[in-house]
């Protein structure tokens, strides 16, 4: 049988070819446009018959969508169609029925199956089922509930704080060194000392102080960049094997050493799953030789999970409602993700605090006497006591509202038989988003100035003053909301508490480093958030006239 370019005239078969795949694209796009479920929300063209610009502003910008969805929406109005299935709200008041009405918009598993990785392990963040999910959640939250928190603050959170605190304080106040004559002034690196003190938190309270990673210990702290950088590495993919899903499966079959060659930034992640793999099958051995640990651990929640309440074991089959006993790559997936989520995150939102409070001499001073007056001494400062400061409060709600962990859309799906929304009804099986960063600055709830940070916004001196408070509670959603909400919230909100209440209080001339800008503390959304890439650290050292 003669080719097919031997039936067409000589030398145009590829305009032949071109011309029957441009053809084939203007019809799925003509579909898409006209003819869809969703041809009638606003939106624009490119965004509505393809997921390349999702692609373009997440993947080769590294993370703008966030800022880019704001512009839109000012455009097209509160619902607007960013992908042909996909549609994203900018009015609050949908938040908590899309996020906070339990299991009924689950979550899209085209747009979370990019976390699972290329050996798909269902980790509890991409779980779909809502029964599996509420068992699995449920075995881990009372590990990582305030309670929990509260009765190991001594013995982890107080002491790493300690640690932190002597590191910049041994660095800025110990005598200087001269050099040609005059005293050179000493400068602290705070930026990887947090993310440092972050991860040995997390490490310690998930895996136990003997699997800390010591970050803090290290001579150079940059060990924690490295990791942090290897993490960041990986969500960059994201959004390609979200367009492209065929790419994640690829990228499993690439060998471990040819990963470190091609892609370095690689190597710190690859060596911490190792250590989590070992440390995996290290504790399912001690289960199963009956070693009772001192604490248990997260290994051992997810690998020998204790009854929920009154749920015993009926006919040799575990109820609904008992934790299942995971396999070795769930369990470790699920604790990889503890890690590289309740890091960066933490000490990122940490970073921003230190930042605005010494930039602001106002901000500054005010934070620095409600803790001298509260606490006469060091000793006498504890969690419980730091959380009932109002000013200390309003200081760390502005972090959190200015640096959310989760700062970009999270699509759900709208079930049967659909919903409306300003106005618009919208089918089942749409995706379904709204972003943290557009919630946190809705010029309603926050005013003329969202991007100023202002603790007093959070103080009430009237009446109206609290109605206002209400409002910015319900859209200040840094850990998201509902029965899918950040596991380790309490966690994150005492280790801010005891960092940013020691710090001012222990260190009051400290200035940051010449050339540092907010600009550098700016979000892009990797799914977590993220400083843009080339942002300067965070830096500091003693006020001019201090060495």
């Amino acid at each position: 049988m003669a080719p097919i370019s031997n039936l067409l005239p000589s030398g145009s078969w590829w305009l032949y070819a071109s011309l029957l795949i441009a053809f084939w694209f203007s019809v799925i796009a003509i579909r898409r446009r006209y003819f869809h479920p969703l041809s009638h929300v606003p939106g624009p063209f490119l965004w509505s018959i393809s997921n390349l610009p999702i692609l373009y502003h997440n993947g080769i910008r590294e993370g703008q969508l966030m800022h880019v969805l704001p512009k839109l929406h000012a455009k097209y109005g509160p619902v607007l169609r960013i992908a042909p299935n996909e549609v994203h709200l900018s009015d609050p008041s949908h938040y908590s029925e899309i996020y906070s009405s339990g299991y009924k918009y689950p979550k899209d598993p085209d747009f979370y199956a990019a976390m699972e990785g290329p050996i798909r392990a269902p980790v509890l963040l991409t779980v779909k089922s809502a029964d599996e999910h509420r068992v699995r959640r449920g075995a881990l939250n009372p590990f990582f509930s305030r309670k929990s928190v509260l009765e190991l603050e001594e013995g982890i959170i107080k002491s790493k704080t300690d640690k932190l605190c002597g590191l910049i304080g041994s660095c800025l106040y110990s005598s200087s060194p001269e050099v040609e004559g005059k005293k050179r002034r000493k400068i602290f690196d705070i930026h990887n000392a947090i993310r440092a003190y972050a991860i040995d938190i997390i490490t310690s309270y998930a895996y136990g102080s003997s699997n800390c990673w010591n970050q803090l210990d290290l001579e150079q702290l940059t060990d924690a960049e490295d990791f942090q950088e290897s993490i960041r590495t990986v969500q960059v993919l994201f959004p390609w094997f979200q367009t492209f899903p065929v790419l994640m499966t690829m990228f499993g079959w690439i060998p471990d050493w040819l990963t470190v060659k091609v892609f370095p930034p690689f190597k710190k992640w690859i060596e911490s799953l190792e250590t989590v793999r070992a440390t995996v099958t290290r504790v399912r051995k001690e289960i199963e030789n009956g070693v009772s640990p001192e604490r248990r651990t997260i290994f051992h929640e997810l690998i020998d999970p204790l009854p929920l309440d009154d749920n015993e074991e009926v006919e040799g089959k575990e109820s609904k409602f008992r934790p299942k006993k995971l396999s070795d790559i769930v369990v470790f997936s699920d604790a990889v993700n503890v890690t590289g989520a309740g890091a960066d995150t933490t000490g990122s939102t940490i970073g921003r605090a230190i930042f605005e409070v010494i930039s602001s001499e106002e901000i500054y001073g005010k934070l620095r006497k409600e803790l001298r007056d509260v606490f006469p001494e060091k000793e006498d400062i504890n969690l419980r006591a730091l959380e009932k400061l109002p000013y200390l409060t309003g200081v760390i709600k502005e972090a959190l509202r200015l640096n959310p962990g989760l700062p970009g859309h999270l699509p759900r799906i709208i079930p049967s038989p659909g919903a409306t929304f300003n106005s618009i009804p919208l089918p089942p099986g749409t995706s379904i988003s709204m972003s943290a960063w557009m919630m946190h600055h809705d010029p309603i709830a926050f005013g003329s100035n969202p991007t100023v940070f202002d603790p007093e916004r959070w103080i009430p001196h009237s009446k109206n003053d609290e109605e206002r408070i209400r409002m910015q509670e319900r859209c200040m959603v840094p850990f998201g909301k509902g029965s899918r909400n950040c596991l380790g919230q309490a966690l994150a909100m005492a280790e801010l508490y005891s960092t940013v209440g020691n710090i001012f209080w222990r260190f009051g001339d400290l200035v940051i480093e010449e050339g540092m800008t907010r600009e550098d503390l700016g979000l892009v959304e990797l799914f977590l958030g993220y400083h843009p890439r080339g942002a300067r650290k965070l830096r500091v050292l003693r006020r001019e006239g201090h060495v």
